[in-house]
Parts: C-alpha cells; sequence; structure tokens
C-alpha cells in the first residue's frame, strides 16, 4: 500500500477513533487501526469488539491500492504534530511496518504495523428499519441525558440510553442510574415502521457527541438483528445490540407532583453549588426547604459545619423540605438553558421532578426526576 494524501483530515478522523480503541488489551490488534486505500479513498476502522468506528477520507493518489493496521495512538501522534498544510506519504513496507513519509518538514517515520488479516470483521448493518433525523437533534438528547446512565457493573440494563419512537415524528431517549431519571423528546425524526427501541451504550453516545458534525447534517440510525449502525456522513459508528430489558421508566415518574415552586435556574444552582461545599457525605447532600415565597437551600456537617442560602421562588403550597443529592440537581440545572426551572414536588418522601420553564428549540420534552435522600 502507497498513498498521498493531507495531514489534517488524517489527523482529524484519527481524534475521533481513539475513544474506542483499546487502551489496555491481551490483544494488541485491537490497539491498532485498520488503513485500506482503494478507489480514491482511505478507510479508518477502529473497534473494542462492541463498538466501531468506520469513516473514510479522500486522498490525494494512490500509488498501490493495500490495507494494513498501525498503532491508532503513535500514529495519531506523529500525524497530528505536522504542521498546517503538510502533505504526508504512507506506505507499507517489509513485515507490514508503516512509514511515513513528510517533504515539509523533510521527515521519515516507520511504525511496526500488523497485517490486516488479523484485524476482526467489520459488523455490517443494513436492510433493517431505520430512524432519521439531524445531527443536532440527537446531539441535544445525548447532553441532555447521558450523565443519567448507570455506571454500575452490576447494573447492566441501565448502562445506556434508550432510544425509541415517540409518537407521529417524534422519537425520545431516556437515562437512568435508579437513583435519578432523564428524558428528553424532540420532534422531526422518521421512522420505518418496525423500529425497536435501541439501547445505545454509554461509550456511544459519548463518541456521537465527539463528531465535529453540523447540525444540519441528517443522521440514520439502522437497527439490525445483531447490531446498530448510526451513519453521518463518511462516519459510521456500529454497537452490539445488548439483550438487556430496559426497565419501565413510565411507571417510576409520579403523576402526583402537584406542588410547583418557579425559580431562576442560576440563582438556584450557584446556591446548590455554595452550600455543597458544606457536606460531609460522599453524596454532597443539599436539603431544599420549600416556603410561600422563597426557597432555602441548606447542608450541615459535623466534621465541616453549616450553610445556607435563601433564594426567591414562585411557590405557594405548604412548606416541606427534601434532602437531594447536589450532583444531580447541578446536572440537571446545567443542562436546562432556560432562565427559570419548574421543581414539582408532592411531600417529603417523594421524588422531585424538574423541568425547563420556557420550551427549549427543537425540544418537545424534558423531564428529569431524583429521587430524595433518606436520612
Amino acid at each position: 500500500m502507497e498513498i498521498t494524501l493531507p495531514a489534517a483530515p488524517l489527523a482529524r478522523e484519527l481524534s475521533l477513533i481513539q475513544g474506542v480503541v483499546e487502551k489496555r488489551t491481551a490483544h494488541p490488534i485491537l490497539t491498532n487501526v485498520l488503513l485500506e486505500a482503494r478507489e480514491g479513498k482511505l478507510a479508518l476502522t477502529a473497534t473494542d469488539l462492541d463498538t466501531t468506528f468506520h469513516s473514510e477520507i479522500d486522498v490525494t493518489a494512490i500509488a498501490t491500492p493495500g490495507a494494513v493496521t498501525a498503532p491508532a495512538r503513535r500514529l495519531y501522534d506523529v500525524v497530528r504534530e505536522l504542521p498546517a498544510g503538510a502533505t504526508v506519504r504512507i506506505r507499507v513496507t517489509d513485515n507490514h511496518h508503516v512509514q511515513i513519509e513528510c517533504k515539509d518538514p523533510k521527515l521519515r517515520i516507520r511504525l511496526n504495523g500488523l497485517p490486516a488479516t488479523e484485524f476482526p470483521t467489520r459488523p455490517e448493518v443494513s436492510g433493517g428499519p431505520t430512524l432519521s433525523l439531524s445531527f443536532g437533534a440527537l446531539r441535544r438528547m445525548v447532553e441532555k441525558v447521558r450523565f443519567a446512565v448507570s455506571t454500575e457493573e452490576m447494573r447492566l440494563q441501565l448502562q445506556g440510553a434508550l432510544l425509541k419512537t415517540r409518537g407521529e415524528n417524534g422519537v425520545e431517549m431516556v437515562a437512568t442510574d435508579g437513583h435519578r431519571l432523564a428524558l428528553v423528546e424532540v420532534d422531526g425524526a422518521k421512522a420505518d415502521a418496525g423500529f425497536e427501541p435501541v439501547l445505545v451504550s454509554k461509550k456511544m453516545l459519548d463518541e456521537l457527541v465527539k463528531l465535529d458534525t453540523s447540525d444540519e447534517t441528517p443522521i440514520t440510525v439502522t437497527r439490525g438483528s445483531n447490531h446498530v449502525a448510526f451513519a453521518i456522513g463518511n462516519r459510521r459508528l456500529l454497537a452490539k445490540l445488548e439483550d438487556r430489558r430496559f426497565p419501565d421508566y413510565e411507571k417510576v415518574i409520579s403523576k402526583e407532583n402537584d406542588k410547583k415552586a418557579v425559580v431562576d435556574r442560576e440563582e438556584l444552582l450557584g446556591a446548590v453549588k455554595r452550600i455543597a461545599l458544606l457536606s460531609g457525605d460522599r453524596m454532597k447532600a443539599v436539603s431544599l426547604a420549600f416556603a410561600p415565597g422563597g426557597l432555602t437551600v441548606s447542608s450541615e456537617s459535623q466534621d465541616v459545619g453549616d450553610g445556607d442560602q435563601e433564594i426567591p421562588a414562585a411557590y405557594d403550597e405548604i412548606a416541606l423540605s427534601l434532602r437531594l443529592n447536589s450532583r444531580y440537581l447541578e446536572q440537571f440545572l446545567e443542562a436546562a438553558e432556560t432562565k427559570q426551572v419548574h421543581l414539582l414536588v408532592k411531600d417529603e418522601q417523594a421524588q422531585c421532578q424538574c423541568r425547563p420553564a420556557e420550551a427549549l428549540p427543537g425540544i418537545r420534552n424534558y423531564l428529569y426526576v431524583v429521587m430524595p435522600m433518606r436520612l
């Protein structure tokens, strides 16, 4: 294999695959990226056997088509250090060595590669039902729920966000770790009949939001028998479909939270961050005391001290207090975007429901549920 191409697009694609490439593995081939030169394109593929990243970039010339694998991190480190506008020649020499050459600066680097035949077969997903929407809509959904995905190894069914169609032209994404739940719904989607819900892994969610793609770019989600594929322009992200039953989350959302407080989002966020500093426990608990006309955020610890901050709130129900994980509350407030938020409560033992007070562009519904912490 021998090709010539600009360094910049190669560095961009190599940067995106770093989250997929295995860092520590008993299989050295999984630390490599597969390079395939054919028909005026260079195809790059990386995989950890569960998640696969595939993309194609244009090349200046292909002197000899072919394929090889090279250390993904080393190759990226070399290419990204080249000056803007640099052109590189990549050729495979004896024993699968990958040689990178550049005229300006005059540079030659040789990396130890492995044969392309040792690289895992790339999964193919085609012909299955599809879901189409804009990349911007998908990105906004991911950003508003991924922090609620469980990281507990024993709760495999919660280690992802559920993606499903909702009504006419709607699509919903929901995540929960058992202590809080985030749900977002957007318009403008089109789905084939038979498109079933997909559990999208945390790793896939993280890789999707890294893509340097314009919000208007269409994305197609194809659900195969064993894999799901996200196709965005010249890139495809694929993941295994896991046989995990996501909980019936709709039963968790209470219909009885009838007491509403309207609060300035930034004021509440600042108060929670400051008062949480006084919490001595790992969860950084804070108490929210609702009273007519105001909300008091407080915390106390025998080891640290205590404190409280009062902020205005439109609330005219009975006084009550909830103890919540401060970080859970902060993450919603950071994602909500609007000037004000609604906090809906029932009593001191029930969940707190959080919503933006104003409509968010392109978003049909955004709900965040936090369970109270027991004293």
